[in-house]
C-alpha cells in the first residue's frame, strides 16, 4: 500500500505489561504496579514494555500502523520509504526523528504540539 497526497505521521507509546496477570509478574521477577505509583521516565521501547507504535494516515484515506523496537531516524525511514511516495507532503509534530523528511525526498509541514490541542 502508498500512501500519497498528504500524509500525517506521529508515534504512541502502549503499554503492554501484564495487567491482571500476577504469575507473568511474579515470573519477571519485579514488583506488580499499583495505583498512584510513576512509571519509568522517557520514551518507551519494546524492551521497557511499553513499545512505540508508527502511525501513517493519508487524509481522507488509509491508515498503516507499525509497532516497532525504538522510534529513532533509521528505524523509522524504511517503513516511511515503503510506504510514502516521494514528494508527498507529510505532517508531524516537532520531534528531532522527523528532521530529514526533507532530505528523504518529502515535503514536511511541522505542526507545534500546542496548537492541535484545544485550550480548556
Amino acid at each position: 500500500m502508498t500512501l500519497s497526497n498528504e500524509v500525517e505521521c506521529d508515534e504512541a507509546y502502549v503499554v503492554a505489561g501484564h495487567k491482571g496477570q500476577p504469575e507473568v509478574v511474579k515470573n519477571k521477577e519485579r514488583k506488580g504496579r499499583r495505583n498512584r505509583l510513576k512509571g519509568t521516565c522517557g520514551r518507551g521501547t519494546l524492551d521497557k514494555e511499553r513499545p512505540p507504535v508508527f502511525g501513517m494516515i493519508q487524509r481522507g484515506g488509509q491508515v498503516v500502523i507499525n509497532m516497532m523496537a525504538n522510534v529513532k531516524q533509521k528505524t523509522i525511514e524504511p517503513f516511511i520509504k515503503e510506504t510514502i511516495a516521494p514528494g508527498t507532503l507529510i505532517y508531524t509534530d516537532e520531534y528531532s526523528i522527523y528532521a530529514r523528511l526533507c532530505a528523504w525526498g518529502y515535503d514536511q509541514a511541522c505542526e507545534p504540539w500546542t496548537r492541535r490541542v484545544r485550550p480548556r
